[in-house]
Formats: C-alpha cells, sequence, structure tokens
C-alpha cells in the first residue's frame, strides 16, 4: 500500500525493506562489537526509533527541492508567455498547459479566480497570491508585482522581464550547485560516522584476548551503547541540517537594535563592536541584492532617484532607515556625488558603495543613454544576489564541520576507553600471575 508524504507518494514496502536492511546491518555492527544482548536490543530500540525520522527528513528535504523546481519552472514559463502576450490570464493559461501536478493544481485555481470574478479590484493581487501563498519567494512577488503593474498601468516591460529572467536562470543553476554540495557534505559526515564503527570494531578484535576480552567488562558494554547511540543521533541531526526551504531568505528576526547599537557606539569601538558589525554587514550583503533589483526594474520607467525611493518602500528597516538617508542628502544637493557616498557612510562596504556611484553616473547621463552603465550594473546585482545566497548557504552549512569531526572524536575516546579497559585487565592477570 503506498502513503502520501509531502507532496509525494512512497511504497510501504520499500519503507519495510529499508528499515529491516538497516536494522540488520546495525545488528550485524553490534555483533562484531561483542555487545551483550540488553546492549544490542538497546541500540536496536534506537534504531527502531530513528529511522521514521531519517526518512521524514530524506521525505522532506526532496519535497522542497521539488518545490523549488515548480517555482523556477513556474516564473520562467510566465515571463516567456508575458514576453508574447503582456495579459496576465494568457499567459498563466500558457503555462498551465505546460505543468503538472500540484502546480498545474494551484495555476488553475489562480486562472480560474481571474476568469471568475465578481469583483475585478485587486483581483490580480487574490489571484497570483495563491502562487505565492504555495511557493512563496521574493522574486515572484517581484515578478508579480511587475507584471500587475504593466498590466494595469502599461509602459516598457521586456527589458525589465529579461533582467529578471536572467536573474531566475543564474538563481537556479546556483541554487543547483548548493544543493550537490550540501549532499556531499552529507556523505562525507555518513563516511565519517561509518569509519568511526570500524575503528571500534577493529579495536576490539585486535586487542589480545589470552588474559580475558575486554567485551567482558560492563564498562566497555555501556561506552558501546552510548557511543552507537551518539553515531545514530549524529546522523539524524544530519539529515535533519540537509532539509532546507530554497524559495525563502531565511533573514535575521530583528536588526534594528543590532544597526542602532554599531551607530552608537562607533566611535568608541570594543570586540562586541566588532562582532555586531560583522554581522549587520552580512545581513546588509543579503538584503542589498534584492532591494538593487527592484531599483532596476523601475529605473526602466522611471529615473534613478525616484526608481530608489520605490525600491526602498519593500525594505526592512536597516535598509530603509539608511536609503532615506541618502536621499535626502542626495536631494539636497542634487549634482553632488556626496549624497551617494553617503549611504552606509559609518561603515566599511565597498561592494554596496561602488552600486551607489554607479547611481550617481547613471543620474547624470540618464538611463536612456548609459545603457552600457545599466547592463553593469544589472550584472553586479546578479552577482551581489548570488553572494547573498551563498552567504546564507554557508550561515547553514557550518555545522557540517562538526559533525565530520564528532565521529573522530568518538572514535579516538572509544579507542581510549577501551585501550583502559584492557590495562585494567592486564594488571589484574599480571598480579595473579605474580
Amino acid at each position: 500500500m503506498d502513503k502520501k508524504l509531502f507532496g509525494g507518494v512512497y511504497s510501504k514496502r520499500e519503507y519495510i525493506r529499508k528499515e529491516v536492511f538497516v536494522m540488520l546491518g546495525m545488528f550485524l555492527l553490534t555483533y562484531l562489537m561483542q555487545m551483550k544482548w540488553m546492549g544490542i536490543c538497546f541500540v536496536l530500540c534506537a534504531v527502531f526509533l530513528a529511522f521514521p525520522k531519517v526518512m521524514w527528513y530524506r521525505h522532506q528535504s526532496f519535497y522542497e527541492k521539488k518545490r523549488f523546481e515548480e517555482a523556477v519552472t513556474y516564473m520562467e514559463y510566465v515571463i516567456y508567455g508575458f514576453l508574447r502576450m503582456p495579459k496576465i490570464l494568457s499567459s498563466l493559461e500558457e503555462t498551465v498547459k505546460l505543468c503538472q501536478g500540484k502546480l498545474e493544481e494551484v495555476i488553475r485555481h489562480a486562472v480560474d479566480r481571474i476568469r471568475y470574478a465578481d469583483v475585478y479590484e485587486d483581483i490580480y493581487q487574490e489571484a497570483l497570491g495563491l502562487m505565492e501563498k504555495e511557493y512563496g519567494n521574493h522574486r515572484m512577488r517581484e515578478l508579480h508585482r511587475f507584471l500587475i503593474q504593466i498590466e494595469q498601468q502599461g509602459g516598457e516591460y521586456r527589458e525589465s522581464l529579461e533582467v529578471l529572467l536572467e536573474n531566475i536562470r543564474q538563481w537556479d543553476e546556483m541554487v543547483q550547485e548548493l544543493m550537490v554540495e550540501r549532499k556531499e557534505l552529507s556523505r562525507k559526515v555518513s563516511i565519517s560516522i561509518l569509519l568511526s564503527f570500524a575503528t571500534a570494531i577493529t579495536m576490539v578484535g585486535l586487542l589480545p584476548q589470552d588474559m580475558g576480552r575486554i567485551s567482558d567488562s560492563m564498562l566497555y558494554q555501556v561506552s558501546s551503547v552510548i557511543f552507537l547511540l551518539a553515531g545514530i543521533g549524529l546522523y539524524v541531526l544530519c539529515q535533519k541540517t540537509l532539509v532546507r526551504s530554497w524559495l525563502s531568505n531565511e533573514k535575521e528576526a530583528d536588526m534594528r537594535p543590532v544597526y542602532e547599537y554599531c551607530l552608537k557606539h562607533k566611535e568608541r569601538k570594543n570586540r562586541h563592536y566588532f562582532f555586531q558589525e560583522k554581522k549587520l554587514k552580512r545581513y546588509v550583503e543579503k538584503e542589498f541584492s534584492i532591494w538593487l533589483r527592484n531599483v532596476i526594474l523601475n529605473m526602466y520607467t522611471e529615473n534613478v532617484v525616484v526608481a530608489m525611493e520605490k525600491g526602498a518602500e519593500q525594505c526592512s528597516y536597516v535598509l530603509k532607515h539608511e536609503v532615506l538617508k541618502a536621499l535626502e542628502n542626495i536631494q539636497k544637493k542634487p549634482d553632488s556625488m556626496g549624497g551617494y557616498e553617503s549611504f552606509f557612510q559609518d561603515f566599511h562596504m565597498p561592494a554596496v558603495k561602488n552600486v551607489f556611484l554607479m547611481f550617481y553616473s547613471l543620474s547624470e547621463f540618464g538611463t536612456q543613454s548609459a545603457q552600457g552603465q545599466m547592463n553593469a550594473l544589472i550584472q553586479r546585482n546578479n552577482k551581489l544576489s548570488n553572494q547573498s545566497e551563498r552567504i546564507i548557504n554557508e550561515d547553514s552549512l557550518g555545522i557540517f564541520g562538526i559533525y565530520m569531526l564528532c565521529p573522530m572524536v568518538l572514535a579516538a575516546g572509544k579507542m581510549l576507553l577501551d585501550m583502559w579497559v584492557f590495562v585494567q585487565q592486564f594488571l589484574v592477570f599480571y598480579s595473579r600471575g605474580v
């Protein structure tokens, strides 16, 4: 009988087969480690309880990967459809023909919501909101806002959509690489755990037994149970860490206190200040590319200053405060570079400042006559966006280094304890001989 899990279907027979295989493997491991029946039963019970968790995390990881791929597919198809016919309904109708499964179902609901609406006020926000609820991501929300704006107000849109399309493609390629990287790290952790188990088996097999078996010691039996339980728990934690929503941008809960602390203590810097400043910079690097993408989209229809102001509407407090402060300085001296240089002037962030200097150049020459600089700005933003995603991934991958180190530490500790038990038996044997 098949069951559904995270939108997918798995075979109950296959599940039981894998569980039995894992239980037999663990039984063989405990047998080779010369463990007593009580210890064996304890370890097997732990495996029996941990196995459903591991399978749950694996299915959840697969589900998040599938959601990401469906979201990318939807956004690409909608952009292609809108480029052919600049109507939201027609692009959705064309997209739904190319999709299947859950994605097709959600798009059909959105299409029906538009087709059979009694009141057309905010109908696009409601219909496209169904997609955002299922596959919510800041790129999708930006795309929807832009499509609604073109549908309702008209204007140039082709170059802006091509910017979004290129950003989505690069994002897709980069996330696929990160998925492979995380899977490879998980594989290394699994190998490290297996090698630590093999070390324990080798240790108990190599020690001479003419003076007594160390496996007869209660200390050996208890330490073996703890050692195996630690390895099992570490593997479960590793699988849990692999689970990540690739669609959600993992933001800090509230960076306003950190930002205000750094401004307040910028004159007398200490160790805590540098820690908070580093935290703030990483946050800004994550958020800045999102704001910059909004600005680039607005620059095809607005001047630089208005585009910057509109882009700030969706920002968090820290970035919005700095943008509005810079805009205030720009309005005071519109022909001066100083206003553009005032953005995050209290912090050393060269990549961010370079973008604002490009804004100054665009404001001087105009966006229509500076297509080369616009292309350079787009490329810089794509680079910042990829860097932002990598920062998020690095934050979550740091724990894998500890996961790979732990099995080695556990194996070393187990070897030392086994040697201590052996030495104690040797001393007892020697004293009897004397």
